[in-house]
């Protein structure tokens, strides 16, 4: 794939991810809502807009960042842009999956319930999962020393300031069950035991039996 395409998938993709996140955002309702954020957290949101959104943006329609370019083979494009559509579908799901349970930032509803199921089933964080997958593909479909791997390490200082609190505050309501939900998941990756399972399962018959008597 041609830079130029790819660079049109990844603009795409990020309309579409801003338009689901304004989505639902508007239908989030919280008293607290204007005193959510900490000032460390507003912080890594608003580098988490310059990786993502403002230096890809700034790049695909300028030729500011020209000078450091990198060219990748053009096979490429194709791994990276399945895995840019499936950090956007993950993202989207996500959201939709916690439906009403989903907040903005560290919050847990009165009536809040431990969401399992969809794309919790094997990950307790596919959300951060989302990131990862878009952020590596943003480094094989911007190829740019300063943009490509923009999001990467802007999300990581968000993910590294959050994901420990969210399972404290997780263990902190839920108690067992949440402590429970951590030892059959993975935070964000599948356990290596359902990664196994999922291989073998979609193996052809003939291998499946060589496998089970070995």
């Amino acid at each position: 794939m041609g830079r130029e395409f790819l660079e049109i998938i990844f603009l795409c993709g990020v309309v579409l991810q801003a338009h689901l996140r304004t989505y639902y955002v508007q239908y989030y309702n919280s008293a607290r809502k204007e005193n959510f954020f900490t000032k460390k957290e507003k912080i890594f949101l608003g580098l988490v807009f310059i990786g993502f959104y403002l230096l890809p943006i700034f790049y695909i329609f300028t030729t500011w960042f020209a000078a450091i370019d990198y060219t990748l083979p053009k096979w490429t494009g194709i791994p990276a842009t399945a895995l840019f559509v499936f950090g956007i579908w993950l993202f989207f799901r996500s959201h939709a999956d916690l439906g009403k349970y989903w907040s903005p930032g560290l919050e847990l509803k009165e009536d809040h319930q431990l969401v399992k199921t969809g794309v919790f089933t094997h990950i307790r964080h596919p959300m951060y999962a989302s990131f990862i997958a878009i952020a590596i593909a943003q480094v094989f479909m911007l190829q740019n020393w300063l943009v490509g791997p923009s999001f990467l390490l802007s999300a990581l200082p968000l993910y590294l300031n959050r994901v420990n609190r969210e399972e404290k505050q997780l263990i902190s309501r839920f108690g067992a069950e949440y402590r429970d939900y951590m030892k059959e998941t993975g935070r964000i990756f599948p356990r290596e035991e359902i990664v196994k399972e999922f291989i073998y399962s979609r193996l052809p018959e003939k291998i499946r039996e060589k496998v089970k008597g070995q």
